[in-house]
């Protein structure tokens, strides 16, 4: 498991023994002390606390106790799930926001401009927030410039700087989060889309496109589109076959789940913000936000699954008040968090754009573990129409509720009733609703969103947001070896267990379905229903299995498109490193010892060099037929017991993957040993000679499309078949997935927003 901390005996009885859970809570949450120990052992004590400290901003004390109360209520029992950043400050006293994300652009077209957004992002990463931006304002490369360069290196040329940024702030432990977009029409959208082919470059930040309908447009029919940039100083025309800048798109996809689409034109049009300065500018990390410049994600999720009563029996159904109730505490607790937070926000700019808009994101999570306990299969038509009723009527009531405190406590500054109300998306509430709008106002400019709940999920023992169950069970390795593996279920799958007697997923019923069981259309069938009745966005990940084709991916992003998505992602089972989660795949890359071999004579190879202090390290990989089986190891400048120590690590190394062992195991043994010094050499750091070996191993591999032990080069067009069975970073269990564009480990909770 991840690190060497004890869970206190009443922490993991708290959690009914699941270890999981009970060290997200433990090691993520619980609050700490100025020496960094934790004092809180069980969720009631961070309920309490969090509940008392966001009762705080009300009039008076009976109003802060009533509240209090209430909020109790509604955390308890996860019924209600804040953002992460929300549990881990309410109450702390060290700088930190208590909001996941901000989004502010960078302001035009200059160097100095650059170094001040990252300025102003390394402050907010200071404080805990996450940063998305923009740079379509950054004039093209070949674009002439007023210096010494005479033509500039692009827009893209400073998305590097952008992500060292980010990877060098650090967040107790974790890395600020990024993402970059640029619009489609920017004559640096082919550089921008292929920047990440290359996965030693921008490996902190997520990337999207901006797309507009006039371009699908073209998709559709062939047709040019025009590639744009002009500010004061310079104008670039370059016009392009659309269906060039596409399929760029579809394979980065399709090879690595990125870069990420936003239907821009739909993120506009059904915004609630167009008017007073709040009109969305960009999207946070994780796209479910779309925001204004300096605006921020205020967020907290409503779990579907604690509302659902006599679950798994034809009695099962929605308990319809308590939701009801939670939907409208929740409005007013992310309410609360943007006056306690005003004074915690990184900058200045941030505090003014929060308090403008006052914009929340009250989202859902536990949508997939809510059907099953309903007796629902996720990918019916009938469960469809349903949940598009469901998130109807909850819709309403976030909104009608965020009218009752606009009466309460006023309504956002920069409302205006004649333009909100002309609004697409408002103009669709409930006639009741909307008559509150116009005579009471409303306290948030926008009010919904669906993020992705990782580690909360995680901790509440939920799915995440609106996705299906991942995974009904992982495997876990015992510590002891005697115990070898065990399975590890859902927590739903074990409270079905619990009820009917059942002794293994075998005997579950047909509607325990899970995202690799359910057609990519169906998903995005389930998005669009669903989008409809969120202002802002939704962060969702559609799972797709290794062997799908780019013409399939093609048509899910289309089929988003055209159903009013406003943004799609997906996920090519094996396309990303260490990201092979089911069994299937797994069985697919265990190692089968070899009878004997016999070396060739001539052998293809790659050579590495990292810098350490004692000198350069030199790995040399060689491949048999595809695979790695033969690694020699030197140091140059160094004495000769290390060298000679390099040397045996490298035989060792050669020896083991011979006689059919895993180069992912070698990775994960030899990763993380630390020795007497620790450097850097281009943003990696290297702890130890082993460490070193283990990374060169690793970003030979990387840069490659892995074939079970080996690698095997894209350029001759062989088929992707990545090595590893999900390794998770930290806890070394095979456990790590990736959902809503971020890797989750079912093991220890390690999460990592690219």
């Amino acid at each position: 498991m991840k690190g060497e901390v004890r869970l206190p005996s009443e922490t993991l009885a708290a959690f009914g023994g699941d270890e999981l859970r009970a060290r997200v809570f433990y090691e993520k949450y619980a609050l700490r002390d100025a020496t960094g120990q934790q004092v809180e052992k069980v969720p009631a004590d961070m309920w309490r606390r969090v509940a008392k400290e966001l009762a705080s901003p009300e009039k008076d004390e009976d109003k802060k106790k009533e509240w209090a109360n209430r909020f109790y209520w509604l955390l308890e029992n996860y019924r209600f799930v804040p953002g992460g950043r929300i549990l881990f400050g309410a109450g702390q006293t060290r700088k930190s926001t208590l909001l996941n994300c901000y989004f502010f652009k960078i302001k035009e077209d200059s160097i100095e401009a650059i170094f001040d957004w990252c300025k102003e992002a390394a402050r907010t990463y200071s404080f805990g927030g996450g940063v998305g931006t923009d740079i379509s304002v950054l004039r093209p490369r070949g674009a002439p410039v007023n210096n010494s360069a005479i033509y500039s290196s692009g827009s893209v040329s400073f998305m590097e700087l952008l992500s060292t940024t980010t990877g060098t702030i650090g967040q107790a432990g974790r890395r600020g989060a990024l993402m970059i977009t640029i619009g489609v029409d920017h004559p640096d959208v082919i550089d921008f889309i292929n920047v990440k082919r290359d996965l030693k470059r921008v490996n902190y930040a997520n990337i999207s496109v901006k797309i507009t309908d006039d371009f699908m447009r073209a998709v559709e029919t062939d047709g040019d589109f025009l590639l744009h940039f002009k500010n004061d100083k310079v104008e670039v025309n370059r016009t392009v076959r659309a269906r060039e800048v596409w399929k760029s798109l579809i394979k980065g996809a399709w090879q690595s789940a990125e870069p990420g689409v936003l239907f821009w034109d739909a993120i506009k049009r059904e915004s609630t913000t167009e008017y007073n300065g709040m009109e969305v500018q960009g999207v946070n990390p994780c796209s479910e936000q779309t925001l204004e410049s300096y605006g921020c994600c205020c967020l907290g999720s409503v779990n579907l699954s604690a509302f659902v009563k006599d679950p798994f029996t034809e009695r099962a159904s929605i308990d319809w008040d308590s939701l009801t109730r939670a939907a409208q505490y929740g409005v007013r607790f992310l309410d609360n968090v943007l006056d306690y937070n005003a004074e915690r926000h990184p900058l200045p700019q941030q505090k003014e754009a929060s308090l403008h808009s006052r914009r929340i994101g009250v989202g859902i999570t536990g949508l997939g573990d809510m059907l099953i306990k309903l007796g629902l299969k996720y990918d019916d038509d009938s469960t469809i129409e349903f949940v598009d009723h469901l998130f109807e009527k909850i819709k309403n009531v976030f909104y009608d509720y965020s009218t009752e405190l606009a009466e309460e406590k006023g309504s956002f500054p920069a409302f205006d009733a004649a333009k909100h109300l002309a609004q697409p998306f408002i103009s669709r509430l409930d006639e009741k609703v909307k008559g509150k709008i116009r005579t009471q106002g409303i306290r948030n400019a926008a009010v919904t969103t669906i993020p992705p709940v990782g580690s909360g999920s995680i901790l509440a023992g939920t799915s995440s947001g609106v996705e299906p169950v991942f995974a009904l069970f992982y495997t876990r390795r015992s510590k002891s070896l005697s115990e070898g593996e065990f399975k590890v279920f859902h927590p739903l799958v074990r409270e079905y267990m619990a009820a009917t007697g059942a002794r293994d997923e075998n005997q579950l019923p047909n509607y325990f379905v899970t995202s690799h069981q359910i057609k990519p259309d169906m998903r995005v069938k389930m998005q669009a229903t669903i989008q409809k009745h969120i202002d802002t966005a939704i962060s969702s990940t559609v799972n797709l299995p290794e062997d799908i084709t780019p013409e399939e991916v093609e048509k899910i992003y289309l089929l988003a498109w055209r159903m009013g998505c406003k943004g799609i992602t997906v996920y090519r089972e094996g396309s990303r490193e260490g990201i092979l989660e089911t069994a299937k795949v797994a069985k697919k890359v265990e190692a089968k010892p070899a009878a004997g071999f016999e070396r060739p004579k001539v052998m293809e190879g790659r050579t590495l060099k990292l810098k350490l202090p004692q000198g350069n390290i030199y790995l040399t990989a060689n491949l048999v037929e595809g695979e790695i089986k033969e690694v020699f190891v030197t140091l140059g400048k160094s004495g000769a017991d290390e060298n000679a120590d390099a040397a045996a690590l490298g035989r060792l190394i050669s020896l083991y993957l011979q006689h059919g062992g895993s180069i992912k195991n070698v990775i994960s043994t030899l990763k993380g040993i630390k020795g007497k010094y620790v450097s850097w050499d281009e943003g990696t750091q290297l702890q130890s000679i082993p460490d070193a070996i283990a990374k060169a191993l690793e970003l030979l591999t990387l840069n490659h499309v892995v074939k079970e032990s080996g690698f095997v080069d894209e350029t001759k067009g062989k088929a992707a078949s990545r090595g590893g069975t999900g390794t998770c970073p930290d806890c070394h269990e095979s456990a790590l997935v990736f959902e809503n564009g971020c890797y989750h480990c079912s093991s220890c909770g390690y999460s990592k927003c690219e």
